[in-house]
């Protein structure tokens, strides 16, 4: 029987292989993409200072942050996805496989970005980031169409997780995973499953917090895309 969500979760899965072989191109700016996600989650943090300082959400926040946004440690737990589909394909709803596309999307788009704006750096020798020239790169280098894909993803793929954690087969399927997978070392793709789910069952306001997110960035993205001068707010 055809599964849509595997379907989806395989071609991301492919789209991010592509871009972490675009990354380690001899040529690649990889430098600038350090200090731009660097820069970036600094900003993230401040923007949603109040989410972190609450109990509740700030695993969340952290989930976003280190698992699907910034950073390059993505490589080993996406392999060890592609080595162990079939089996996920076998035993997890298809509504799990399809969040975990939406996952996988949101993590190529954002990385998409950041690899452009790196690459805009290099060639305009733009070292040290400022607003003023963040927001120069991001103008220069967002397809509009593309950042709001980015923003209502994460809107979406909060709503989905909050379904997900609500059905008590999925995370007993999950739990009954970490052993055979750590042992088969597939550890860091564990880890991201399991992360995931935690977190948002420990939101108090699931989608209060989804929300939240999506209202924040679409107004930041609105305010870049015109010009403003402080589209966060500081």
């Amino acid at each position: 029987m055809s599964k849509p969500g595997a379907e989806r979760l395989r071609t991301m899965l492919a789209r991010n292989h592509e871009l972490a072989d675009r990354v380690r191109a001899p040529q690649f700016p990889i430098a600038r993409l350090k200090h731009l996600q660097e820069w970036q989650r600094g900003r993230l943090m401040r923007s949603f200072q109040d989410l972190v300082g609450r109990e509740d959400s700030r695993p969340a926040v952290r989930f976003f942050l280190s698992e699907l946004y910034g950073g390059l440690d993505f490589q080993q737990r996406d392999q060890d996805l592609a080595r162990v589909m079939p089996l996920m394909i076998r035993f997890l709803p298809d509504n799990a496989l399809e969040t975990m596309s939406e996952a996988f999307e949101l993590q190529a788009i954002s990385l998409e970005h950041d690899m452009d704006m790196a690459e805009y750096m290099e060639g305009n020798g733009i070292t040290d980031l400022d607003m003023d020239r963040y927001c120069e790169a991001y103008r220069a280098c967002s397809s509009r169409r593309e950042r709001e894909r980015q923003i209502k993803l994460i809107r979406k793929l909060g709503y989905d997780l909050d379904r997900l954690v609500r059905r008590p087969l999925v995370n007993y399927l999950v739990r009954l995973m970490r052993g055979p997978a750590h042992a088969a070392g597939f550890g860091a793709l564990q880890d991201f499953l399991e992360n995931g789910l935690g977190s948002f069952r420990a939101l108090d306001d699931p989608r209060g917090f989804a929300d939240t997110i999506h209202a924040r960035e679409w107004d930041a993205m609105e305010k870049m895309f015109a010009g403003e001068e402080k589209p966060f707010g500081f």
